[in-house]
């Protein structure tokens, strides 16, 4: 049986491409003491291992305690319904597709939920170069976790990593039966539906492989010009960002899946990947971990940027929290539904998630955390349904639902006893169930709070908590000069972006302790600023952490697509920088490496990773319907009336957001910041030189 290997294969340098924009053995992370790691009101965060009395060194200082904190319709999220997404408008685009895709798993099963089971990278780059869209996806199996006396199935992986560095999906549209022109016209006049998912292989609705997009170096910031990128110097951070998983209990009687009226519309709630979310987001992790454990040093941290839940529900909580933690997860709610009897053969059958492992998290909580749906405050009306046994129209009660929005969308489920998982609407009764309960914005702080892993309630204060908050400082690396600030841009009221001027108070007094003791600093929050509603703008926000020459970037989700900007103010400038999500096309998570390069120049690696999932898995069925959902909801803004050059419009706009999907960004930083990171020590292995730009499909006979 042929061997998978992780190899590193002598490469020539990599391609890069200069952009000027206007507008990131076993390893293990020490257990973080909580007091040493968490900021609380009154107080600025320790630096762990210091006595906060060198003003060189992470310290101490006075905070403003918290004060204040944004409205999607359904399809909006920010943005998300405006996106779009590249289509292939080649009929039989993926035909061609490897025949090596169905190869049973190999591999001996994975008992030591601490270890990965898989073999190290091997250091010798003896074996040839393989072309990496027509790699061989056999999977890994990671065999069962004996919990309680039953065995759980871990999710298998492709026996060989990746990034998309080396490849990437796109979506695909049209067969041998249908034209890219024939199926357009078909989702136009209203007779293919987003929810007729059974069909979409018929119309050629899926994803092949493509190849990878090398990193897109940016160089704007580089004040009075710079060298050309080094490609070596000291890492100062390795870190893994997820952000909007919006893990989703398909089979809520209070979910809005049922779609009325589809031409050009497609319900943000009603995802036919959605019956697969928890699989999405464990496959991530797994993803991540991997990669983690088997770089030359672990992640240093993981920041998880919001909307773990999509409806706020307790369950939802739940699930994220096993899969980070370790646990058994069986996504399922109300009637212990199997739609194909016997294990792990159909999407409500209970799995093993392995975990994250050793890594610290960071949370930023997303307006999905503690909205229904996302878009509306959490009411009795909401709460009684979602725990309920009948599907209710709840549209009585959304001051948003005017007349074009009520014919869009209604309530519904999908109805896990049937394996095509239909929609049931109004009116149709199944089992109540507590555990789906929706929690409010406190509820749901505390329970990130709560949850397993480390550091102890990940970057989250009581305090902060109990006045309706999550915004923090904290010192993700211990012991290091890094400062990540999280900001809390959830209103409580609407989906976008607002900040309180208490909070922008806070951000300041934050931003002059690091200024007076030289400081690196990481902004993190689910929304990005270009949306904030409030009082304060995001001019003003722009102009105010701008001014701070040691902000080198800030980190967003909420928007579901990557995007990279600068925000500037007078003569310095930060990166704002958007992931997209796990759970809508292209389902992509990220690395970032900060490196120092020397002579205050700072360059911020960001790598994007898909889910590592061998063709006709849970995971790899749920990115082809995400990306045909996509589609569905690509026509905005395009005014071309022919169907076949929409798909190719909708193409080229796809591959122009690909630009911002792997990135060397570079900054500089003043004199001070950079004499202080000087001070300490820091590995000479850049990660993303040595590993993720290096990984190949490669196999030994």
């Amino acid at each position: 049986m042929k061997h998978a290997l992780w190899a590193i294969a002598v490469l020539s340098t990599a391609s890069f491409v200069a952009c000027s924009e206007n507008l990131d053995s076993d390893h293990s992370s020490p257990v973080l003491d909580r007091d040493q790691q968490i900021h609380k009101p009154g107080g600025e965060p320790s630096a762990p291992g210091h006595d906060n009395k060198d003003d060189d060194k992470p310290g101490t200082g006075g905070v403003d305690k918290p004060g204040t904190g944004g409205d999607d319709k359904p399809g909006t999220d920010g943005g998300e319904g405006d996106s779009t997404i590249t289509v292939n408008p080649t009929p039989d685009a993926d035909k061609d597709k490897d025949k090596d895709d169905e190869k049973p798993g190999i591999g001996d099963g994975d008992k030591d939920d601490d270890k990965d089971p898989i073999d190290p990278i091997d250091p010798t780059p003896s074996l040839p170069d393989k072309d990496p869209t027509k790699a061989d996806d056999a999977a890994i199996d990671y065999g069962t976790k004996t919990v309680d006396g039953v065995d759980y199935p871990i999710q298998s992986m492709t026996n060989a990593p990746y990034t998309t560095l080396q490849r990437r999906h796109k979506p695909t549209i049209g067969s041998a039966q249908y034209s890219a022109g024939d199926v357009v016209k078909l989702i136009a006049n209203g007779d293919l539906k987003v929810t007729q998912k059974k069909d979409y292989k018929l119309y050629g609705l899926g994803t092949s492989y493509t190849q990878g997009k090398p990193w897109n170096v940016k160089s704007d910031l580089l004040r009075w010009g710079g060298p050309g990128l080094k490609r070596k110097g000291k890492s100062l951070a390795y870190f893994w960002q997820v952000s909007d998983p919006q893990i989703i209990d398909a089979q809520s009687p209070c979910r809005m899946e049922a779609v009325v009226r589809s031409p050009y519309v497609v319900s943000s709630a009603y995802r036919a990947q959605g019956i697969y979310s928890t699989h999405m987001f464990d496959m991530h992790v797994q993803t991540a971990r991997r990669i983690s454990d088997h770089s030359s040093r672990p992640f240093d941290f993981a920041l998880v940027t919001g909307d773990i839940a999509d409806n706020a529900q307790t369950n939802e909580f739940d699930w994220f929290d096993r899969m980070m933690s370790g646990g058994v997860v069986e996504p399922d709610s109300g009637k212990r539904d199997d739609p194909i009897a016997g294990p792990n053969n159909d999407f409500t059958d209970p799995y093993y998630a392995r975990g994250l492992g050793n890594i610290p998290w960071y949370i930023a909580i997303g307006n999905h955390d503690n909205l229904y749906m996302g878009f509306t405050p959490i009411q009795d009306a909401h709460r009684e349904a979602c725990i309920g046994d009948t599907v209710v129209d709840l549209f009585d009660s959304f001051p948003v639902a005017s007349a074009p929005f009520r014919e869009g969308y209604n309530n519904g489920f999908q109805d896990a006893s049937d394996p095509d998982s239909p929609v049931r609407g109004p009116g149709t009764k199944t089992v109540a169930d507590a555990r789906r309960m929706p929690l409010t914005k406190i509820e749901a702080l505390q329970k990130f709070y709560n949850a397993g892993g480390i550091p102890q309630g990940h970057g989250l204060d009581l305090d902060t908590i109990a006045q309706g908050w999550g915004y923090y400082a904290t010192y993700p690396i211990e012991g290091k000069p890094i400062k990540l600030i999280t900001l809390d841009t959830n209103s409580g009221e609407f989906s976008e972006a607002d900040m309180a001027p208490v909070q922008n108070a806070w951000l300041k007094n934050q931003l002059d302790i690091a200024k007076d003791k030289h400081e690196l600093v990481i902004l993190q929050s689910h929304h990005g600023t270009s949306g904030f509603t409030g009082s304060v703008t995001a001019q003003g926000f722009h102009q105010l952490v701008a001014s701070y020459e040691n902000v080198i970037v800030h980190i967003t989700g909420h928007g579901h697509s990557n995007s990279s900007t600068i925000r500037t103010s007078k003569d310095h400038g930060y990166w704002e920088v958007m992931l997209a999500s796990v759970v809508d096309f292209p389902s992509q998570s990220r690395i970032f490496e900060i490196v120092y390069e020397g002579d205050g120049i700072i360059d911020i690696y960001l790598t994007n990773i898909e889910p590592n999932a061998p063709r006709g898995s849970f995971v790899d069925t749920a990115v082809q319907y995400a990306a045909a959902r996509r589609f569905f909801g690509g026509f905005k803004g395009i005014t071309e009336t022919d169907p076949a050059k929409r798909a190719i419009i909708i193409l080229e706009n796809a591959e122009a957001e690909s630009e911002h999907m792997n990135l060397v960004l570079r900054t500089r930083v003043p004199k001070d910041v950079y004499e202080n990171l000087e001070k300490y020590e820091w590995s000479n292995v850049i990660e993303s030189e040595t590993l993720l730009n290096k990984l190949k499909f490669e196999e030994s006979k």
